[in-house]
């Protein structure tokens, strides 16, 4: 409330004019931007040869993409930002989200769940897979929180959901929606990735949300030839690219900014070993520096939390076990 949210501050220094666009578009939808740029395959290949030589572990195609955004997210911080209630606000953290199909045999009950991962945008591409790892693993062998909240809104009668509904996006509007529930669904987040060229499909112009904050999305398709002319002449060559779709809320930046982004994505596959190891961190500003205190704090809480719950149902599962020997 006043301008004060859990997962970011108010942005007071950009410039007049967009500090008015929320304003002239107050809806989500109704600033899409929409653009497809394509990722060179034998880039790709390359990057995924070079860490296997030197780490042994094989990457995916989409590991690389996140790394590569949560990257350009930290060094370039105004794509990491959202607008609620007409306000332009930096977020606290650097948040993936993406949806996870559980099993893909055909007829699986509860088969699809949401995962969100936090980053701090200086992770190499061996930590963005290690966490990656870790989520896509715990959503996979029990009831992540998204399950459990999506469970309890389910119990709800028809006729109370829309009431239910309209008062979260009423809090969230206002700054009052609960931090918990921020963390359990998906849509308050910096970047969402569809990745349905793992399911063979082709690419689509994915909408960004109204409710919650995601202001970024990506749709990747099945990997195709792509012609392209030699420098200076008028020789046809073929290039395997995968094709990208990007939409993006345009309220928060502009599109120049956009532009040199997207140019600085396409660079850092051309430089993979430096994708191998972390970036160095920038100095943080004091307000960034209390921000991070208390994000570690918060993060400390939820682990232990975790950690409690996880050796509670191991103990009701030993308990099961003895009872049914």
């Amino acid at each position: 409330m006043f301008g004060k949210r859990p997962d970011g501050r108010l942005v007071k220094t950009h410039s007049g004019l967009y500090l008015l666009v929320p304003h002239i578009m107050p809806d989500r939808h109704d600033s899409m931007n929409m653009t497809e740029f394509y990722l060179d395959m034998d880039q790709l290949d390359e990057i995924v040869r070079i860490a296997k030589e030197e780490t042994g572990v094989v990457y995916s195609y989409l590991e690389i993409l996140v790394c590569i955004i949560q990257r350009i997210l930290y060094l370039r911080p105004e794509l990491n930002r959202f607008v609620v209630n007409k306000r332009i606000y930096q977020r606290n953290l650097i948040q993936y989200s993406m949806v996870v199909q559980r099993s893909l045999r055909p007829g699986a009950e509860s088969n699809e769940t949401s995962i969100k991962v936090n980053f701090e945008g200086t992770e190499s591409l061996s930590q963005v897979k290690e966490k990656l790892d870790e989520v896509i693993k715990e959503a996979k062998g029990s009831l992540n929180d998204t399950d459990k909240l999506t469970t309890t809104l389910a119990k709800i009668p028809h006729f109370i959901m829309r009431f239910v509904v309209n008062m979260l996006k009423w809090l969230d509007k206002h700054g009052m929606l609960p931090r918990s529930v921020m963390d359990a669904e998906p849509f308050h987040t910096s970047f969402f990735i569809t990745d349905l060229k793992s399911v063979k499909c082709t690419s689509i112009y994915h909408h960004v949300y109204d409710f919650g904050t995601t202001g970024l999305f990506f749709s990747t398709g099945m990997e195709k030839c792509q012609p392209y002319f030699k420098k200076g002449s008028d020789e046809v060559y073929y290039k395997r690219v995968m094709p990208v779709k990007f939409v993006s809320d345009e309220r928060f930046c502009d599109g120049f900014y956009f532009a040199r982004s997207l140019n600085e994505m396409l660079k850092m596959l051309k430089r993979p070993e430096e994708l191998l190891k972390p970036l160095t961190p920038r100095p943080l500003t004091k307000e960034e520096e209390k921000i991070k205190r208390k994000e570690d704090k918060y993060q400390a809480k939820i682990k232990a939390k975790k950690e409690k719950a996880k050796l509670k149902a191991e103990k009701k599962a030993n308990k099961a076990n003895k009872k049914n020997k």
